[in-house]
């Protein structure tokens, strides 16, 4: 059996999602989509679906299909995402909607949910398993909706719970990344069990990855995330360090970091959030839970009982070191 890593992995959709750039009449509807599509991104959850299919097969062809439409529905849940949030930039480039409208943006993204269950069925019905993937896509849908629902919710809170905001997390981002292994071991022909191992696998690591995204949208080099620097405190959203630093304080000294919090407009202003944070010492926090969930999430993994994880394995290790 050939086990392809990352890299290698990653090139392979690279190829397969140039080559299937969406064209149509009218073309403005699909050129906000080549756009997203083209502003790169580590390819995390398409590369997961290939995986997970090569860990059954050599030849990864019939499952490149599923990876595009797992990539498309997160494109265009960050699409709309940016939205919500007001995001100027995404990986270092205007938003869709900033450069091509707020009109064009949703229309463009409800056209890539739509084009994702299309391909979807495609990839299914080479391999008989069209309803359970679309199946699985559904429910992953329905609780990024859900997380993304919880997290405006919390805009009105002083802060969530930690275990809250973990909750939250796990619905908006961990899911899919479980979800992406699972439908690539579905789409393999692997049994319930292997396939459900794999899910919890990319549940934790994706818990893991958010934690980490969230403190380097805060210390991050914005030359390598691509992102504002303490964007989250320029907008007054309420990350994990927000969360994990405002449930450790006084009620007196959690006043006042939530006032310093919202009266924070620019980056000078954020300076007193960013001196808390280095004095709750937040960033050996974060290692704490990281770690935590990468031993949970290569137990799982050692569910499989198989031969050809290694590279999950390096993957799930290599994204907790990352630094953008």
């Amino acid at each position: 059996m050939s086990q392809y890593d990352y890299t290698t992995l990653t090139g392979k959709f690279e190829s397969y999602l140039s080559s299937h750039q969406p064209y149509g009449s009218p073309d403005t509807l699909y050129e906000p989509i080549r756009y997203i599509n083209e502003l790169g991104g580590k390819r995390i959850r398409p590369v997961l679906l290939l995986m997970a299919y090569n860990l059954w097969h050599d030849d990864i062809t019939p499952a490149l299909p599923a990876a595009l439409a797992v990539e498309y529905f997160h494109n265009f849940s960050l699409m709309h995402d940016d939205i919500m949030d007001e995001a100027p930039t995404r990986r270092g480039k205007q938003t869709v909607h900033t450069y091509f409208g707020r009109n064009n943006a949703i229309l463009s993204g409800d056209a890539m949910l739509i084009r994702c269950f299309d391909l979807l069925l495609e990839a299914g019905k080479q391999k008989g398993a069209a309803v359970d993937l679309c199946s699985l896509m559904c429910k992953a849908a329905l609780e990024i909706c859900e997380g993304q629902q919880m997290d405006m919710d919390f805009e009105s809170l002083a802060s969530p719970t930690e275990s809250e905001y973990l909750e939250m997390i796990r619905k908006k981002t961990a899911c899919l990344l479980g979800t992406s292994l699972q439908m690539g071991a579905i789409l393999a022909g692997a049994d319930h069990q292997d396939a459900k191992a794999l899910y919890d696998f990319g549940e934790k690591i994706g818990l893991g990855f958010q934690v980490q995204d969230d403190y380097l949208d805060v210390f991050g080099d914005a030359n390598l995330t691509g992102k504002q620097k303490g964007g989250d405190i320029l907008r007054g959203k309420k990350n994990f360090i927000y969360v994990h630093t405002c449930n450790t304080l006084s009620p007196q000294e959690q006043k006042e970091f939530v006032q310093s919090y919202i009266n924070a407009a620019s980056e000078q202003d954020a300076d007193p959030v960013l001196e808390l944070y280095v004095k709750q010492n937040v960033g050996s926090y974060i290692e704490k839970v990281q770690a935590a969930y990468v031993e949970k999430g290569l137990a799982d993994l050692g569910d499989l009982q198989m031969e050809g994880t290694m590279p999950l394995k390096n993957l799930a290790i290599s994204l907790m070191s990352r630094h953008y």
